[in-house]
């Protein structure tokens, strides 16, 4: 098992896939990473052959779509986008509001996301902002997080004016303010005048935005008599101040040409969560139409909906959803679970550079899983056999997970490894 002598500070060998930003994984056969106070010191390719049990190393993995107070009643649940919502979710998510609760489902759900590999990400809150500190006290930093802002048609007990979340978020500490989101939970929960006050937020504070956008058809219907002054539903946020690089928005299944071209001029980046639009059979999302666009993606769990907090299943369900309908790779999807997704968050924390890559200067997240046996692996094959696991294998799959350096978690021994 691996065991920390000098915290942030270690070594092991196996092989190593290197997932880049330009869409392309770089794959050693051996070789031994070296990490020091949290960060990759030397990625070194080794000549000797692979020893037995030797692990296959891959970057910790980066979720942009995630509701944390989902994860407890995550796949219990299914039906259509809106029924899920009033009957599962919100009920939920009221007992949020009790501080000691918040505190034990951060402390949990910190827990099962580092077991399946995850490392930083984007995540939503409950509708309470007292249990923003809580989630930002337990995560360890790049993880983001931000309330769900209600205002509107959604049971009493959640909703509260967009300016008393917000000043509440301003009021936080510097150092949890560092790593707050404005959340919009979606635009027919919260009405123009809080849209408009979360976008004027968004302009002073730099703050990263997310919330949600064409999931479901009944949806983009009520919003449709929500906001009769916007051209379409992307106009709603667009009309806010609510997109832009610095922007997440979740699905995106079912939009015309103009909010697609609308996009991508503002650079918002869609989550794509194959897992949760099965789930709630919301649609397959339009990626050749993305492609040709120029629309931003990552790869998403969007737990509750989605079943599963591992982005292994996501990448699984990925090339399913696709298969006979666009190219989708599996070395893309690792790229979208991983690079791309840690490109997006470093904008807001230098400290965050090279996140969801193996490469020298970057943190020291690391997943070690089993090596598949192939004659002649490459990275498509590796992936693939990595992925051929019924859905409940997957948050169980990494044998041990190292966050900033130490050791997260170890489900077994890791030979071939040591730290320093």
């Amino acid at each position: 098992m691996l065991e920390t002598t000098t915290p942030g500070s270690g070594s092991t060998r196996g092989a190593a896939l290197l997932p880049r930003t330009d869409g392309q994984v770089e794959f050693l056969p051996h070789a031994e990473l070296t990490w020091h106070d949290g960060r990759f010191t030397e990625i070194r390719p080794l000549a000797t052959s692979r020893l037995p049990d030797a692990p296959l190393l891959l970057p910790g993995f980066v979720d942009l779509h995630c509701h944390w107070p989902q994860s407890h009643v995550r796949g219990q649940f299914g039906g259509q986008l809106l029924p899920w919502l009033r009957e599962a979710i919100w009920p939920a998510e009221a007992e949020f509001l009790e501080v000691s609760v918040a505190q034990l489902h951060a402390q949990r759900f910190l827990a099962d996301l580092t077991r399946a590999g995850t490392c930083a990400g984007l995540f939503f809150g409950s509708p309470f902002a007292e249990s923003t500190p809580v989630f930002l006290t337990e995560t360890p930093r790049g993880f983001f997080e931000g309330p769900a802002i209600m205002t509107r048609n959604a049971p009493e007990a959640l909703l509260r004016p967009a300016s008393t979340t917000l000043a509440m978020l301003r009021a936080l500490p510097e150092s949890h303010q560092q790593r707050v989101v404005i959340s919009p939970r979606f635009a027919p929960s919260v009405d123009a005048s809080g849209l408009r006050a979360c976008g004027e937020v968004a302009r002073e504070t730099q703050w990263p935005v997310q919330s949600h956008l064409s999931e479901n058809a009944d949806e983009i219907a009520w919003v449709a008599t929500l906001f009769p002054e916007a051209r379409d539903y992307t106009d709603v946020y667009d009309r806010a101040g609510l997109l832009g690089p610095r922007t997440v928005m979740a699905h995106g299944l079912h939009l015309s040409d103009q909010e697609l071209a609308r996009l991508a001029d503002s650079h918002t980046t869609i989550a794509h969560c194959p897992t949760s639009n099965e789930a709630l059979a919301s649609g397959r999302m339009p990626l050749d139409r993305l492609r040709r666009a120029g629309v931003p993606w990552v790869l998403a769990t969007d737990v509750g909906a989605g079943p599963i907090l591992s982005q292994l299943h996501v990448m699984q369900r990925f090339l399913a959803v696709h298969s006979g309908h666009a190219e989708a790779t599996p070395t893309e999807a690792l790229t979208r679970a991983t690079a791309f997704p840690g490109a997006w968050l470093a904008q807001f924390d230098s400290a965050l550079g090279g996140l969801g890559t193996l490469a020298v200067g970057a943190p020291a997240h690391l997943v070690a899983v089993p090596m598949p046996e192939l004659p002649r692996p490459t990275p498509a094959t590796l992936l693939g056999a990595l992925l051929a696991h019924t859905p409940e294998a997957f948050e169980t799959m990494p044998r041990a997970v190292i966050l900033w350096g130490q050791v997260a978690h170890a489900a077994h021994a890791v030979k071939n490894s040591r730290q320093r």
